[in-house]
């Protein structure tokens, strides 16, 4: 490409946060950047990323993680959702495991028993927020893992091995998009093989004619470019040679007749990024308009430059230090209708994340030692930093990680932006898979910045496309942002029309808590819904709906737990030479030991005694539904009361003091405590069913026999129930009732339950103390995992420091970590030292 042609411009537009321009008749251009603003300020995203403890396990373990939830452009853990959905999906059967955790300051953590049943082969982990559902599915975090039985069935035959060695497809990528007739480009490629692994190959391009037209060679994992000017009304096809001396042949893409082709130097200057771009076809000047480049950076508009259709070549330069953050930058021009004519991506690396260093307090260990681990945190100033971080301590032994696996750092900057352009159905698996991310950050590698310049031309933007933005498409969002869990519903009246003017009120009661009480009210159409609401493990909710004028003669339902998304089942090949015979089956051993040797120490947990008499007054238990304590007034059932009622209220009449019932008129009750206050007019107590507020008309239902106690509560004794208690409490316990019974069996009027799962609890990772004597510390310890921290803040020093104990083998040990600064920034890092 001769440089000598392309005309520099003189005037480059930076662009400040607010979009101002500085020239008057630029209005395409600001319609333009309006567009590109309102779209993101109208569909901001989030990122998901899940630190492991390890990348494969034994059937029976249990995957430890960490999850990360930043917002998509500033990497910060600010972002508005609190829930996190993690699932293990099979690549046969679909989702097995699902779980939802809480989010705090931007992170949770977790964790997922394998089931030791699970079959061997490979599984992914997913994550995602709800709301993260109105994009494409790209966008959730993925990671596959692999998971073994006791003894590995899968083996490599030497037909296998040749396969993976074969080039299966090769895919050409014009720079910028485009092979324009008579106009040099440098044509990007990558071969895979059957695995959809790159595969180190070398070919040439024949024209229809059989005339060489260029010769290439891949440079790094089948990846690799060559240079080619594509002539008129000639078509091209590539020959690649196979291992056994054979050719496999693909043609190239069909050359457009004019048009616009861009170059990209980001490598042979470390402070610009220059652009050149080609045009077939200049406009004479006197009809000529503008055309512009725009360079984006995770939604923030970092440059932009015009140039003219008149020009046949032109260039500008992008200043790096004008780039907002470390990642993917995005330059796509514009032809005079707003049309993206086009488009490249570059990697810019400005070394702006934070600087993390994690050491131990010796190089040398021995056995079961303690171990004392530091971590710290600074800028690059030095300036230290408070933030969130999780540990990973593993046996090199036993855990063999890929070298240049991907992490936090590539995750976020890399892989979760972009997209692998091909469409084929045949490779749809492979969108957005890049091979050993970690390889193109290594510092101390002279060709990890080419080769991650030539994985950018193989590479599509995957957040947007700008032709949405600029036909004003916008993504249906059909999941709502949550700050915590949901519950909906809808009320009708008996007629089987909305109600509206309806309150309803929600209670639910999780086990040792105290029940949350929240009101809403159902909108014109019926639909009520209530948000934000928190609480572990499973629990019955409760919803009663009434009128303003305090009738209950409403049918109301609560919708079903909303499902996991749909799995799009994914095979990919698994490729067994990535994984060493022996070592392998040293992991599997030592694995299923370990798993072994936990259920022995929990059997022998639960001792066998001699038998004993124990002579003592027996202690009342406390009814966890009686989260008041003491009542003002309480009723105990007996046969011969239950026996005399119809129905609970019967069994109320003239016991105690001041409560009055009579008919309401229409088949009900009216309730009456004397004696306490009422709000709003109304006068009816509060009546609460073995711990869930209900309303006074289902207790008609219910078999008085099947009544325990009835407990009567006024003023200060009804206080735990706040306002709603304002006119007393009737708490009736019945025998059958406690946590575990439906009432949703029980008709009545105006009321609904339902079974709802919650929040996952992490279970706590166990890792012995071996600085005293313990029975358990007899048993032979090989884990693979030694310890796992996914709650390690820093101070306000920067520092943070935590201990464990070694296990019996004399091996390696790695240790992972990965983290965020509270202030913004990401890190990693990672230290080594040996145990003899």
């Amino acid at each position: 490409m001769n440089r000598k042609l392309f005309t520099f411009l003189s005037i480059t537009l930076f662009i400040t946060s607010a979009f101002t321009f500085m020239e008057d008749g630029d209005d395409f251009i600001e319609k333009l950047v309006a567009k590109f603003e309102k779209f993101h300020h109208e569909n901001p995203q989030e990122k998901v990323y899940l630190q492991l403890d390890k990348p494969y396990y034994l059937a029976g373990e249990t995957i430890w993680f960490k999850g990360y939830l930043f917002d998509a452009t500033y990497h910060r853990i600010d972002s508005v959702s609190r829930v996190l959905y993690v699932d293990l999906i099979d690549e046969s059967k679909g989702k097995i495991i699902a779980q939802r955790t809480l989010k705090s300051d931007g992170s949770t953590f977790g964790d997922i028993l394998i089931p030791d049943s699970l079959a061997e082969g490979s599984y992914q982990i997913r994550a995602y927020t709800n709301y993260m559902r109105n994009f494409s599915e790209e966008f959730f975090f993925r990671q596959e893992i692999k998971i073994w039985e006791g003894t590995s069935k899968n083996k490599l035959t030497e037909t296998a091995g040749n396969k993976l060695q074969e080039v299966a497809d090769l895919q050409f990528f014009p720079e910028g998009g485009n092979l324009v007739v008579g106009l040099q480009t440098r044509v990007g490629f990558k071969a895979v093989n059957i695995a959809g692994k790159g595969v180190e190959h070398e070919g040439f391009v024949l024209s229809s004619t059989q005339d060489t037209a260029a010769a290439f060679n891949s440079e790094h994992l089948g990846m690799g470019y060559f240079n080619f000017t594509p002539e008129n009304l000639e078509t091209y096809t590539a020959y690649v040679k196979q291992k056994d001396g054979t050719f496999k042949s693909f043609v190239l893409p069909t050359a457009y007749q004019q048009g616009y082709t861009m170059a990209i130097d980001n490598v042979s200057n470390k402070e610009k990024i220059k652009v050149f771009i080609s045009n077939s076809t200049p406009i004479p000047a006197d009809k000529a308009k503008d055309i512009v480049i725009i360079a984006q950076q995770r939604g923030q508009i970092c440059f932009v430059a015009k140039g003219s259709e008149k020009l046949k070549s032109f260039g500008v330069s992008i200043p790096k230090d004008k780039i907002p953050d470390d990642g993917i930058i995005q330059i796509t021009m514009f032809d005079s209708k707003g049309e993206p004519r086009c488009e490249r991506l570059v990697f810019v690396q400005q070394d702006k994340q934070i600087n993390l260093k994690v050491s131990t307090d010796k190089a040398v260990y021995k056995n079961r030692e303690k171990v004392t681990l530091n971590l710290e945190a600074t800028d690059k100033a030095g300036k230290p930093l408070k933030g969130d971080f999780s540990v990973a301590v593993t046996d090199a032994g036993q855990v063999i990680p890929d070298a240049f696996q991907g992490n936090l750092l590539t995750y976020l900057l890399l892989t979760s932006d972009i997209a692998e352009k091909k469409t084929g159905e045949y490779y749809a698996s492979l969108k957005g898979n890049i091979e050993q991310p970690a390889y193109y950050f290594e510092s101390n590698n002279e060709n990890a910045s080419r080769h991650l310049d030539i994985l950018m031309l193989t590479q599509g933007w995957r957040r947007f496309v700008w032709k949405d933005i600029i036909d004003n498409k916008k993504p249906s969002f059909q999941h709502i942002l949550e700050t915590g869990l949901s519950v909906t519903g809808k009320a009708l009246r008996p007629n089987g029309k909305p109600a509206n003017n309806v309150s309803l009120t929600l209670m639910l009661k999780t086990q040792n808590e105290n029940p949350q009480i929240l009101m809403s009210s159902a909108d014109s159409l019926g639909n009520y819904a209530f948000y934000g609401i928190d609480f572990n493990d499973s629990t019955q909710v409760f919803i009663q709906g009434m009128k303003d004028k305090g009738s209950k003669n409403l049918q109301v339902s609560i919708d079903p737990q909303p499902s996991a998304p749909k799995v799009q089942i994914i095979r990919t090949p698994f490729n067994p030479i990535e994984f060493d015979a022996k070592e392998l089956s040293d992991f599997l051993k030592k694995a299923k030991d370990a798993i072994e040797l936990e259920k022995k120490l929990k059997l022998n947990k639960v001792q066998m005694l001699d038998e004993v008499v124990v002579r003592a007054k027996k202690e009342t238990t406390p009814d966890s539904r009686k989260i008041y304590g003491r009542a003002s007034n309480t009723i105990k059932v007996d046969n011969i009361l239950c026996a005399g009622a119809t129905n609970v209220l019967q069994m109320l009449q003239g016991r105690v003091p001041g409560v009055q019932i009579s008919p309401d008129g229409s088949g009900g009750y009216k309730v009456i405590i004397r004696g306490v206050g009422t709000i709003n007019g109304s006068t009816d107590p509060l009546v609460v069913l073995d711990g869930m507020a209900t309303s006074v008309d289902i207790l008609t239902g219910i078999n008085p026999c099947d009544v325990d106690e009835i407990d009567i509560l006024k003023g200060a004794d009804a206080a735990i129930f706040g306002s709603r208690a304002s006119n007393g409490v009737i708490s009736i316990l019945t025998k059958r009732g406690g946590a575990n019974y439906d009432y949703s069996k029980d008709p009545a009027l105006g009321v609904a339950l339902q079974k709802r799962f919650g929040y996952h609890v992490a279970r706590e990772f166990y890792a012995p103390k071996y600085d005293v004597d313990k029975p358990e510390n007899v048993r032979p310890d090989f884990r693979s995992t030694l310890h796992w921290a996914p709650n390690v803040q820093t101070d306000s020093t920067g520092k943070a420091t935590l201990t464990y104990w070694n296990t019996d083998a004399k091996t390696s040990i790695n240790i992972v970590v990965e983290g965020t600064a509270f202030s913004g920034g990401i890190g990693i890092a990672k230290n080594t030292y040996q145990v003899k």
